[in-house]
């Protein structure tokens, strides 16, 4: 396994092109050799001297967790950002290895031959910051949650070191305050999360949990782990919605909060049908759409704009030379807010019109798009 790791990094790293030998001409002195050796290479013979860059086209590793679609949404998004801005660069993506063996080859061959690395994912984020043991290669998080919730950084005024981090999380009194917003007489919440996504309950759930019951609001956890007979989704959400109906019967205080957990998210229609028409949001603005397997509404961090940010945190390391530790956690604000009107006459609960006004996807009651990114979609 290891040796096929390796061989996998070198056909990642391979350097294109035959470099020609270093030949110093004797009419220059090496002193501009011995200055400018850490920033530019030198090529050519006693005729001409070729003064290049130390890597023509910069080269940018993403390591990422797992499949998921969330993380395809990222890299497409990157790919995007940087053709626009900052063409020339190479991409190459790598799977985050299994053993802390395989794990220090891959940062290794990084260091050497990387300019870039992105951890795509809370897990790469996680164990990436506790392992890479090395100073010089400059790392930017994407598609993971709260870093400072994860224990992996002090505060959000940015790392002091070579790691830059984002977001995918919203402060827990400000997604409150728009559930508030939404129902103002909230009385308890019913938050879903997958048992096996700590960070989802680390960053999500705990904070939400903290900030709800400080303001006498009963917080429900649905943790849900399908190879545990009483713990599965279905187990799950007839347990606590009945312990829902015992403080507020006709469930007209309530509503369920969905994490970013990739399993839950992908089982969105389930959760209505299991729902007993209680409001589903979420933190997750790819989780509504125009179908039946949409939230009601969502305020977070989309994964698009999460990963936009990223991205521009990368060309600012690579193009304009800034310190990674220097970048504060990149926290989207104002929130990226979804509606599903579709949701909403299913449920025939009314949207709050401050959503209305924020929103930057809104899907129509028979499921058409009539704003994406903030922009009007029906037809003029």
């Amino acid at each position: 396994m290891k040796a096929r790791l390796i061989m996998l990094l070198l056909t990642f790293f391979v350097v294109t092109g035959a470099q020609a030998e270093q030949l110093w001409p004797e009419w220059l002195g090496e002193s501009v050799k011995m200055s400018a050796a850490s920033d530019w290479r030198f090529s050519g013979n006693d005729n001409v001297l070729q003064i290049l860059p130390k890597r023509e086209n910069p080269t940018i590793l993403v390591v990422v967790s797992r499949k998921a679609e969330s993380y395809d949404t990222a890299l497409s998004t990157m790919l995007n950002v940087y053709k626009q801005e900052f063409e020339g660069v190479k991409f190459s993506v790598v799977k985050l290895p299994g053993s802390e063996a395989e794990l220090d080859t891959l940062l290794s061959a990084a260091e050497n031959k990387a300019d870039l690395l992105y951890t795509m994912g809370s897990k790469a984020t996680v164990v990436i910051s506790k392992a890479y043991k090395g100073t010089d290669l400059p790392i930017v998080s994407v598609n993971a949650k709260d870093p400072v919730l994860l224990g992996l950084v002090d505060d959000y005024n940015g790392s002091g070191t070579n790691f830059a981090y984002t977001s995918l999380n919203l402060p827990a009194n400000v997604t409150l305050s728009f559930l508030l917003r939404y129902m103002p007489d909230l009385s308890q919440i019913g938050v879903l999360y997958a048992s096996a996504n700590a960070s989802a309950y680390l960053t999500q759930y705990l904070p939400l949990k903290n900030e709800a019951e400080r303001r006498g609001i009963r917080v429900l956890a649905l943790e849900v782990d399908e190879a545990v007979a009483d713990k599965t989704l279905e187990s799950v959400m007839t347990s606590e919605i009945r312990a829902m109906r015992s403080q507020d019967g006709q469930l007209s205080q309530s509503l369920l909060w969905l994490t970013g957990s990739s399993s839950l998210l992908a089982r969105v229609d389930e959760i209505n049908r299991m729902s007993s028409n209680l409001p589903l949001l979420t933190v997750v603005p790819e989780a509504v759409n125009g179908g039946e397997d949409s939230a009601l509404i969502s305020v977070g961090v989309s994964f698009v704009n999460n990963a936009h940010q990223a991205a521009l945190y990368g060309i600012r390391i690579l193009r304009d030379g800034e310190y990674p530790g220097d970048l504060p956690v990149g926290v989207i604000s104002p929130p990226d807010i979804s509606i599903s009107f579709r949701q909403a006459k299913r449920l025939s609960k009314p949207v709050p019109l401050v959503f209305l006004e924020m929103a930057s996807d809104v899907y129509a009651d028979d499921g058409t798009i009539v704003r994406a990114q903030g922009m009007s979609m029906e037809k003029r």
